[in-house]
């Protein structure tokens, strides 16, 4: 694709202006017997953000002739089966070739004859380019999403308009890594990304919206992506919610602050990500995902949030701490008591599901749960007790509910074991990425404490 179409592209997509003619569509699934539409169409964005194909079918092969749901035949049938998956090229007026995947159709009853319209709703949709000619020595990406970024500013750019004028403004941030450097910039709407270097795109691309989410406290949604490996490149162009645009919750570091060990501490989060993401991807899904879950439940009632956090809380624990935990402290007396007890019950005569009950309890001796796992935290310093207080009496709380007549007392008391469990949070999220700077402390009708606590290394 030409590089003045792929900037048109962009500019069109941003805007919510796309119109691509497609002068011909291919949507199939790849198994035998698999159903097959041809015809020709027009991309286009909707209202609320969602690509989708306004799709004239003039051939349809395998078609069911019965309906699934109501007056509509849907594909696939089973939308967890991989093999019933959809999969959509097109050609462009221009000639180029735009593909798209794991999307869903709805034929319906009265359109069993072609020719007929119906709209394909799409998750993103993208274009590859194979140009040995143009290998390239290192990878590049880039990346574009409504919003503004968070992170500490270190480069200024200047801006001019169509009247000759001209302005400057620290909106840039670059951060230099081994052998990848990335530029975070802010422009009026929107946020660019690009980075260049020695890197896997798809990890630094899950690497970077979370640094950018988890810094802004907004939740990234990029539009467009650009990847090339060498000569290989594809350009994607995604659906998204614009109702989202604009939200945000409170973020755990700023970009504003300088002094001792900042920003570069704030810039090593990424790197550490980034890291983390290639040799122990788990910690790194399960703070992305619980992360996202709390950014969503702050969206919503109050009622989502509490439970969610403290849920979230626990996940970390779970899925990250207690593994460390139990790795780090381990007591070996109980563990060769509870092998020698063992290997008496297994002797014992009697009911096999009665012997292997017993069997299970004694291997439970000792094992870490999520409130345990906070005591030990608070030993080595990593937490504190009122954190630890406000999340069990949050978990409880959504756990065990029960109606109270709302009071301001009671609604101040909420508002305080949120903002605490929040700093909780934070903290446990913070540190799977070794962080060391200052964070903030959240409180309830104050501002946010900015403090710095003494790092704890728990995790290898």
């Amino acid at each position: 694709m030409e590089m003045f179409l792929s900037e048109k592209l962009i500019d069109d997509v941003r805007d919510g202006q796309l119109e691509l003619h497609c002068i011909a569509v291919c949507i199939s699934q790849r198994l035998e017997a698999g159903v097959k539409l041809n015809g020709y169409g027009m991309l286009k964005i909707n209202q609320v953000g969602t690509i989708y194909l306004e799709f004239i079918c003039l051939e349809a092969v395998n078609l069911k002739s019965q309906t699934t749901s109501g007056f509509h035949t849907v594909y696939p049938d089973d939308p967890f089966d991989a093999n019933q998956k959809l999969y959509l090229e097109a050609q462009t007026l221009h000639g180029d070739k735009v593909f798209a995947k794991d999307f869903s159709i709805q034929i319906s009853v009265f359109n069993r004859q072609s020719p007929y319209r119906i709209h394909v709703y799409l998750n993103e949709i993208y274009f590859c380019n194979q140009d040995a000619q143009t290998q390239r020595s290192n990878n590049y990406m880039y990346i574009e999403m409504p919003g503004k970024a968070g992170m500490p500013a270190n480069k200024m750019n200047t801006e001019s308009n169509s009247y000759g004028g001209e302005s400057s403004s620290w909106n840039e941030t670059e951060i230099q890594m081994e052998e990848t450097k990335v530029n975070i910039v802010n422009r009026h709407n929107r946020i660019e990304v690009r980075a260049r270097g020695d890197f896997d795109p798809d990890d630094l691309y899950q690497a970077i919206l979370f640094y950018i989410g988890l810094s802004s406290g907004i939740l990234p949604q990029p539009y467009c992506s650009i990847k090339y490996r060498g000569g290989d490149g594809t350009m994607h162009f995604k659906s998204i919610r614009k109702g989202l645009i604009g939200k945000t919750i409170p973020a755990p570091i700023t970009g504003a602050a300088v002094g001792d060990g900042f920003p570069s501490s704030h810039f090593a989060i990424l790197s550490s990500m980034l890291e983390i993401k290639s040799d122990n991807p788990l910690r790194f899904n399960s703070a992305y995902s619980q992360w996202q879950r709390v950014w969503h439940a702050f969206q919503s009632e109050n009622n989502i949030a509490v439970l969610t956090l403290s849920v979230a809380i626990e996940g970390l624990l779970n899925d990250v701490f207690i593994p460390a935990l139990k790795r780090t402290i381990v007591d070996q007396g109980l563990e060769a008591a509870k092998a020698a007890l063992i290997e008496q019950l297994i002797k014992i005569e009697g009911r096999d599901d009665h012997r292997n009950t017993l069997i299970s309890s004694v291997e439970r001796w000792g094992n870490i749960h999520a409130a345990k796992a906070l005591g030990l935290l608070i030993d080595l310093g990593l937490v504190t007790k009122e954190e630890k207080r406000a999340w069990s009496d949050l978990r409880n709380s959504a756990a065990h509910p029960t109606y109270k007549e709302e009071t301001e007392a009671g609604e101040l008391r909420m508002r305080r074991r949120i903002s605490t469990s929040l700093t909780l949070f934070y903290r446990l999220l913070l540190n799977i990425f070794s962080y060391t700077g200052p964070m903030y402390e959240f409180q309830v009708n104050e501002k946010p404490k900015f403090v710095i606590r003494p790092y704890v290394q728990l995790l290898e």
